[in-house]
């Protein structure tokens, strides 16, 4: 056992929160076993090298996913926020299969849960064939969801097990190892996502939709090969250190002692009071997309208007359903507050939710995702969008990786009311043509805006969605239909000469010219390509590698729960020069994020599942669960960057990041430990 040291309690005096350090025989112990050794010398480096080989190939899967969002946005004509379907397939297979992964986990042991991960993802990865020829955005969205259901399965298992492969002081250090195979797989996904997503023909055109089955394709027969290899291979079912005496036979057989014993019941309560809101928050962002996907917003505004709400806000068909399921929230999450009270008094220690650092590991774990996902899944719309203009010089004739800007942001549109009232009662041609080519979703808007019932943000962002798809598609340009235009000798010179490569520019300055006072374009602004953009991630993610190889290596010698608050502090810093717009600093802080981020969800995982000996593969379970906020927060933080623009969006991943400090310096509080395994100020190593 550890040695206790208690510290009086601020309010009574009592050593209520004891604190463990190292038994010194017990650390002599530990510092002669190497990192891949068992207690009984057993070696099992081959085991952790084979296990590692499932971190990387969920990296990649993940990878790919993050370029798939600009994809889909370009090919389906769709939002920020609307492209970030793609993030919460992906995120709700962990979320629906966690708990299933856990319990088949706990029966199957660690080889039969890997094995039953590996299948599932195949299934996943061969369904991309038939998506592509089905060609429909849910067939491609239910492959996501697949795929990710498998890849479940794989981290509530993998996770883990590398933190029992070998001494319990290292567990940190060898999940970090482990996760930096995952760093490989994050460079070469948007790699081959970049190649099969972004294709084109030899006239510009995307190619796309023909070719995204290829890499998925590849990946399934990849698993079916590891999976006859795990079967093969030994896969010893270690059980881990149970440290706070939560297994039903240690009870009987030794009682705990009183410090083990003790559950503060206030933090408790508050801790699983945040991770059922969290809870109610998903439920609450499902039934949103479902009713905003049936069009009940404008039947819901009777019922909304009812809803006691702030005067300011005025109830309309975009905001209904919000209204109304907040309500419905708060309803919930008041009904759990309460019902909360009587569960937290019969919380014993044999359970997981008594156990503070546990319970917190969930919600960290929660907004880390949720931060990491964000800035993933956005980076090439803020490389395309958001960093001063390159040097004109390196714009050459059919470049594949440098263009004009040409996509419409918020500043371009001056006059939405006066544009709207043009494209609803055309009266030239150029409106007329619009008008045709618009969705009738947002034909439906404007309308609205026209009659008072709807903002002139949301009318921005659905003319948005649609002028940007427009002008990449087709040559806007006809003499007939321009007739009545002044047209610039710019604008004359370059429609003489117009080519795939440069059409989206004359498109742009068409526009502009034909609505002068409703709206802008600066033309001349140098931008990476949405190619070029996609290979950019493959920097970050390198970055994400550099980040996680120094990590593992410096969690040797670092307490894990203190670096974790320290580089959750900077990547809150850093996010914050990227919401302040500062130029190339603020680029650059993007790429620091990925560094200083890399080690956070194998530490939050290491200090979350700490001490809980055979229930560790459950809590990991709950754990894997929280990865949902990779589904939830990436459509609040595209809705931000519609409304104003992506730099704006990273306020989201830095109240993340706050949160997740807090956890990390307050986990000595939660677990009653110094340090994870007594890497900390008690003595270190």
């Amino acid at each position: 056992m550890n040695k206790r040291i208690s510290f009086p309690d601020p309010c009574t005096g009592r050593s209520e929160k004891p604190m463990s350090t190292p038994h010194p025989s017990q650390t002599a112990k530990t510092e002669n076993q190497g990192m891949f050794v068992l207690e009984d010398g057993r070696d099992v480096t081959f085991t952790f090298i084979l296990v590692s080989s499932l971190f990387l190939l969920w990296g990649f899967c993940n990878g790919m996913i993050d370029v798939m969002d600009k994809h889909f946005q370009e090919e389906l004509k769709l939002t920020l926020s609307q492209s970030a379907w793609v993030q919460f397939a992906h995120w709700m297979g962990y979320f629906l299969m966690s708990i299933p992964a856990g319990w088949l986990a706990t029966r199957l042991g660690y080889k039969g849960g890997i094995i039953a991960g590996l299948l599932l993802v195949a299934v996943g990865g061969f369904w991309f064939i038939p998506a592509s020829n089905i060609a429909q955005f849910w067939a491609f969205l239910l492959g996501v969801c697949v795929v990710a259901s498998g890849l479940t399965f794989l981290e509530t298992v993998a996770n883990p097990y590398t933190t029992v492969l070998g001494p319990p002081r290292y567990a940190a250090a060898r999940i970090n190892t482990a996760q930096s195979c995952n760093g490989v797989g994050w460079i070469f996904g948007p790699i081959a996502g970049s190649l099969f997503f972004y294709g084109t023909d030899e006239a510009g055109r995307s190619t796309g939709s023909q070719t995204l089955w290829i890499p998925y394709a590849g990946v399934a027969v990849g698993v079916l090969l590891l999976a006859v290899i795990f079967f093969f291979a030994p896969v010893p079912d270690v059980r881990s250190k149970d440290d706070y005496a939560l297994d039903e036979e240690n009870a009987k057989g030794e009682a705990a002692p009183p410090s083990v014993r003790h559950v503060n019941r206030g933090l408790s309560y508050a801790l699983l009071l945040g991770n059922v809101a969290a809870l109610v928050g998903v439920f609450v962002f499902i039934l949103w997309l479902t009713f905003d996907s049936l069009h009940l917003g404008p039947r819901l505004v009777g019922l909304a208007s009812a809803i006691p709400h702030p005067s300011s806000l005025v109830v309309s068909d975009e905001n209904s359903i919000l209204v109304v399921l907040a309500a419905g929230a708060c309803v919930a999450l008041a009904a759990a507050a309460i019902a909360l009270v009587g569960i937290v008094k019969r919380l014993t220690h044999h359970s997981i939710w008594s156990h503070e650092h546990f319970t917190g590991a969930t919600l960290a774990q929660f907004f880390y995702v949720a931060a990491q996902c964000g800035i993933f899944s956005f980076l090439i719309n803020y490389m395309t969008s958001e960093p001063p203009s390159l040097p004109a010089s390196w714009l050459t004739e059919g470049s594949k990786w440098i263009e004009v800007r040409t996509a419409f942001g918020a500043a371009d549109f001056k006059d939405i009311p006066s544009l709207a009232r043009k494209l609803t009662s055309p009266a030239d041609p150029v409106s007329e043509f619009l008008a045709a080519n618009l969705s009738a979703p947002t034909r439906q808007t404007l309308a609205r805006l026209n009659e008072g019932r709807t903002s002139e943000t949301a009318a921005r962002i659905a003319l948005a969605q649609d002028l940007n798809s427009l002008i990449a598609k087709q040559n806007l340009y006809d003499p007939q239909r321009f007739r009545g235009v002044a047209l610039t000798a710019k604008t004359k010179e370059l429609a003489a000469q117009a080519s795939g490569r440069n059409e989206a520019r004359l498109n742009r300055l068409l526009l502009a010219e034909a609505y002068p006072r409703e709206l802008a374009f600066q033309d001349g602004v140098v931008a990476v390509t949405n190619q070029f953009a996609a290979t950019l991630a493959s920097v970050g993610f390198f970055c994400f590698l550099m980040g996680r190889v120094s990590g593992a290596a410096l969690l040797r010698k670092v307490s894990a729960h203190k670096m974790l608050g320290l580089y959750s502090v900077i990547n809150a810093a850093l996010c914050l020069l990227v919401f302040l717009k500062l130029g190339w600093l603020s680029v650059a802080s993007v790429f620091l994020c990925y560094f200083f981020m890399s080690i956070t969800f194998p530490t939050i995982f290491a200090l979350g599942i700490y001490g809980l000996g055979a229930r560790a593969k459950r809590a990991s379970a709950f754990i894997v669960m929280g990865i949902v906020g990779g589904a939830l927060l990436p459509k609040i933080m595209g809705a931000v960057a519609d409304h104003y623009n992506m730099s704006r969006g990273f306020i989201v991943p830095l109240i993340c990041f706050v949160l997740i400090a807090v956890y990390a310096y307050a986990w000595p509080k939660l677990s009653r430990v110094e340090a994870l395994h007594g890497v900390g100020a008690s003595g270190g190593h």
